[in-house]
């Protein structure tokens, strides 16, 4: 399906063709859910790939996104495994356990700000509060 989107939409900017790219996953270089994907053009050769995830210091981010979310649901691991092999996903990051201190120090460093915010709201009202005329 995504070499069909592609060539309806793209053309080699090389040799200036349309409807020339096979659209392949290089499967040796996944990581969790990220896959590596390139498309080659069929006439002159010319090839450009791509992880089909951002990466972020702790690996890629829909692995991130999906441990978290499979957090957020109250499962872990064997559950997320079983859940890839049902929707036909790629299988879960291998180490899926090692994402659990980078979202746990996002999830403290967002709560602390907002607690921060809250505090300086809660300062601000008061203040505005003690000023008003009785």
């Amino acid at each position: 399906m995504l070499n069909d989107i592609f060539n309806n939409i793209a053309k080699c900017r090389y040799c200036d063709r349309s409807f020339c790219f096979d659209v392949t996953e290089n499967k040796s270089s996944r990581r969790g859910l990220a896959s590596s994907i390139s498309a080659t053009c069929k006439y002159c050769g010319s090839s450009h790939g791509s992880m089909t995830s951002n990466s972020v210091p702790a690996g890629y981010e829909v692995n991130l996104r999906f441990v978290y979310g499979m957090r957020c649901i109250g499962i872990g691991k064997s559950a997320a495994q079983t859940f890839c092999a049902l929707m036909n996903l790629p299988p879960p990051p291998a180490k899926f356990e090692r994402l659990y201190t980078p979202i746990f120090n996002a999830l403290e460093t967002a709560s602390s700000r907002s607690m921060m915010n809250s505090k300086i709201w809660v300062k601000a009202d008061v203040e505005k509060e003690e000023r008003a005329p009785f």
